[in-house]
């Protein structure tokens, strides 16, 4: 086994970028609507719309950081320890926290075409790794997760029908 391992997004692609600005730009042309508009009423017309404003502003912004975020899981098997990171830009979150016994792998269909990586570890919990939109290369990155992590790995991509995969 690996000392180190690194699940991560990696970069996020054109069309999360592009959207992400899209949501920053509103962001800002809220906050200038609010502040250029901005004059000392009670009017409750006028309160309203500036409030609109901010709450328009303080979506996009939500929905941004979602667009812009990058998740990444960090394993040191060297010194048992695990971190769940999330990024942006230049700033990290995330501890260092000691690592469970690791069971095994599982890939599943979430959805109509979307699968789910899990990583599953005592207790019936489990890090959620991956969605992917293609049933071979959800099976593919699963087994090189479980040859890496020397590990089981269970296909549960057809309901009711999961099996142990050999590796």
């Amino acid at each position: 086994m690996k000392d180190e391992v690194i699940i991560s997004q990696g970069k996020r692609s054109l069309w999360h970028n592009s959207i992400a600005a899209f949501l920053y730009t509103v962001v800002i042309g809220c906050i200038l609507l609010f502040f250029f508009g901005l004059e000392f009423s009670f009017d409750r017309k006028y309160v309203i719309r500036q409030m609109d404003y901010l709450q328009l502003g303080s979506l996009a912004l939500f929905a941004a950081f979602y667009y812009s975020v990058i998740q990444a899981y960090y394993f040191d098997f060297k010194n048992n320890l695990f971190k769940h990171e999330r990024s942006f830009l230049w700033f990290k979150l995330g501890k260092w926290n000691p690592l469970p016994e690791l069971e095994y792998i599982s890939v599943f269909q979430k959805e109509e075409g979307v699968f789910e990586i899990n990583l599953w570890y005592v207790g019936n919990k489990h890090f959620k790794i991956y969605h992917m939109f293609d049933e071979q290369e959800a099976m593919e990155t699963g087994k090189q997760l479980a040859t890496s992590l020397r590990i089981d790995l269970l296909d549960a991509t057809v309901a009711n029908d999961s099996k142990w995969v050999e590796l």
